[in-house]
C-alpha cells in the first residue's frame, strides 16, 4: 500500500478530503469528521472508482467528486457501525463516539451523508441511481448483520449479508467509475460484478484477520458477528477453516482477473491488478505467514 499512496489517484483523494474539511464551518463537526476521515485507511473504495474511470477511458478529474462522495458515505457507515457494535477502537484510534460522544459522532455522520449527496448532484442519472442503491443495500446489510450476532447462520446467509454490507460499496465504485467514463450498460454491469466479487473477497479477508486476531489493537468491538471462519470451524480444524476461506477469496480474484481481459492494457489495468494483488498478499502473507 505504501507505493499506492504516491499514485496520482490517491493524491487527488487526499487533497479532495482536505478541501472538504476546510469547507466545514462549525469546528465541532469539522473535528468529528476529520477524526474519522483522516484516520489511516486504505481508501480502496474511492481509489478503485478512479481507476475504473481511467480503465474505461475517463479521467480522475471528472470522477473525483464521485470518489469523495463514496468515501463520505463509507466513513459515515463506519461511524454508525461503531455505535451499533459498541466499538472502542478502529484503525488503532478511539472510535468517533468514544472520542467525541454519540451526539457529535451522529451529527458528523449525518453531515457526511448530506455532503455525499451534494457531491453526486452533477452526475448522470444512472450513476446517481447506483449511488442511491448502494445506500439502501448498506442499510439492509446492517440489519442482516445484526441477526448474526444473535444466532448462528449458514454460508448462504453470510454471503448475502456480505454482499449488501460490504460488497455493494465496491460494486458501486466499479460501476460508477465506468459509467462516468461513458460505457455501455453491459460494460457497466461487468464492472459492477467485478466490484461485487472484490468486495466479497475483501470482507472474507477482513473476517479472517478478526478470526486470527492479527489486529487486536487496531479494531476492538464489544459485539461480534458470526463470520465465515467460525462457520467452517464447526466442521473442520482451524487451519483447514482458514484455507477454505482463502479458497473463497481466490475464486473471486480469479473472476476479476479473467474479466480484465475485456479491457485495454495500460497503467489503469496494471494499477487495478496491483490493488487486487494487495488483497491476495494481505490474505496470504499476513494471515498465513
Amino acid at each position: 500500500m505504501t507505493r499506492m499512496q504516491n499514485w496520482k489517484e490517491m493524491r487527488a483523494i487526499n487533497e479532495g478530503i482536505d478541501q472538504l474539511l476546510a469547507g466545514v464551518e462549525l469546528p465541532e463537526i469539522r473535528q468529528g469528521m476529520a477524526h474519522s476521515l483522516k484516520t489511516s485507511g486504505k481508501r480502496l473504495r474511492p481509489l478503485t472508482l478512479l481507476i475504473m474511470a481511467e480503465l474505461n477511458g475517463g479521467t480522475v478529474e471528472k470522477a473525483l467528486n464521485a470518489a469523495l462522495g463514496i468515501e463520505c458515505i463509507h466513513t459515515a457507515s463506519l461511524i454508525q457501525d461503531d455505535i451499533l457494535d459498541e466499538g472502542l477502537k478502529r484503525r488503532g484510534e478511539l472510535t468517533s463516539h468514544e472520542k467525541f460522544g454519540i451526539f457529535i459522532a451522529t451529527v458528523s455522520a449525518d453531515y457526511l451523508i448530506s455532503r455525499a449527496v451534494m457531491l453526486y448532484s452533477g452526475y448522470d442519472a444512472k450513476s446517481i441511481e447506483a449511488f442511491g442503491r448502494m445506500g439502501l443495500e448498506l442499510a439492509e446489510g446492517e440489519v442482516l448483520d445484526i441477526k448474526t450476532r444473535r444466532s448462528k447462520t449458514d454460508e448462504a446467509y453470510y454471503l448475502e449479508c456480505v454482499r449488501r454490507k460490504t460488497a455493494t460499496a465496491f460494486a458501486s465504485c466499479f460501476e460508477i467509475g465506468a459509467r462516468i467514463a461513458g460505457v455501455s450498460d453491459d460494460k457497466a454491469e461487468l464492472c459492477r460484478k467485478m466490484g461485487e466479487e472484490f468486495g466479497i473477497a475483501y470482507q472474507i479477508v477482513d473476517d479472517l484477520i478478526e478470526f486470527t486476531r492479527i489486529d487486536d489493537e487496531n479494531k476492538i468491538s464489544l459485539q461480534q458477528s458470526y463470520i465465515l471462519p467460525l462457520m467452517y470451524l464447526e466442521t473442520m480444524p482451524r487451519e483447514q477453516a482458514i484455507d477454505a476461506c482463502m479458497k473463497q477469496v481466490e475464486k473471486r480474484i480469479e473472476f476479476i482477473e479473467q474479466s480484465l481481459g475485456e479491457f485495454d492494457d495500460g497503467e489503469p489495468k496494471d494499477k487495478l491488478r496491483e490493488v487486487v494483488d494487495v488483497l491476495r498478499k494481505y490474505n496470504g502473507v499476513k494471515i498465513k505467514g
